[in-house]
């Protein structure tokens, strides 16, 4: 059989990355991309080539993974030239564009392109002022290249605060930061103790301590770019400052979907499993 130019720069891909088939058929289901592994034999002994719509969409996440540049194997599909889909990022924020600058400043194509976050746990503790006072989290993190050794983080602050405080508590040795004080961007990168190789995990705890009062904040969110086993938001209040309201809320596909939440002592918590993409936060008032 005659192979096409899509099955030869996609087995090339997978040897320059030195990836088998089942390392990336992993990688992809735990995106929620749903392709199978026979799949992915078929494309690459040039057999079969992605055609429907699922598939197209498994693609650009092959390619993602790949460390390819968006419609790269797309583009050498037989009798196809269709527009990629945008980075899923777009779908979570209106800033997603000035954010994919800041990215590729350190050297980032997107927040998953080495490390995919598999699950998480963030603490949010507010203070006496009703402003935030820190955040930690505690991450799981999959390698879905060789030798990955970074990470990219975002955080969100009020327009004109101060740069928050970044630490590492665990896993990583803080690199370079950036910060867009006029839009509230905070883009960093987070340098493993050691390079993983695809399929390896890692443990890595980060605490943010932030500078400038905001008593205006009143919700925690996290955008998930790709399906996650487990998502934890705990949420944890001055005990003299307590809500009187928290609900938990969705947003998938721009539908937005709110459950109210009961307090537990000083806090509020959620634990959401097999979620995203999407974004899911608490918010809550005191009025």
């Amino acid at each position: 059989m005659r192979r096409g130019p899509f099955s030869l720069a996609f087995d090339q891909a997978l040897s320059d990355r030195a990836m088998s088939l089942s390392a990336l058929h992993r990688v992809l289901s735990a995106r929620g991309a749903g392709v199978s592994l026979a799949t992915l034999s078929y494309w690459r002994s040039g057999q079969r080539e992605p055609e429907q719509e699922r598939s197209l969409h498994a693609l650009t996440q092959v390619e993602e993974v790949l460390g390819l540049e968006p419609g790269a194997l797309e583009a050498l599909i037989e009798g196809r030239r269709r527009r990629v889909a945008p980075d899923l990022l777009s779908d979570l924020s209106d800033d997603a564009d000035r954010i994919q600058v800041l990215l590729g400043e350190l050297g980032f194509l997107s927040p998953s392109d080495r490390l995919v976050d598999q699950e998480v746990t963030l603490k949010y503790v507010i203070g006496p002022d009703r402003s935030p006072v820190r955040m930690t989290y505690i991450v799981v993190v999959e390698s879905v290249r060789v030798n990955a050794d970074r990470r990219a983080f975002i955080l969100r602050v009020r327009p004109g605060a101060l740069t928050p405080g970044v630490t590492s508590l665990g896993g990583f040795e803080l690199g370079e930061v950036i910060h867009d004080e006029e839009r509230g961007i905070v883009v960093g990168e987070m340098v493993l103790d050691r390079p993983l190789g695809p399929g390896e995990t890692a443990l890595l705890e980060q605490e943010v301590v932030y500078r400038t009062p905001d008593p205006d904040d009143n919700s925690y969110f996290y955008w998930a770019v790709r399906k996650m086993r487990s998502i934890s938001l705990w949420i944890r209040f001055d005990p003299d400052q307590m809500p009187t309201r928290c609900e938990y809320y969705t947003i998938v596909d721009g539908h937005e979907e709110v459950v109210e939440l009961e307090t537990f002592g000083t806090s509020v918590s959620r634990t959401v499993a097999s979620f995203g993409p999407g974004t899911l936060g608490i918010r809550w008032s005191w009025d």
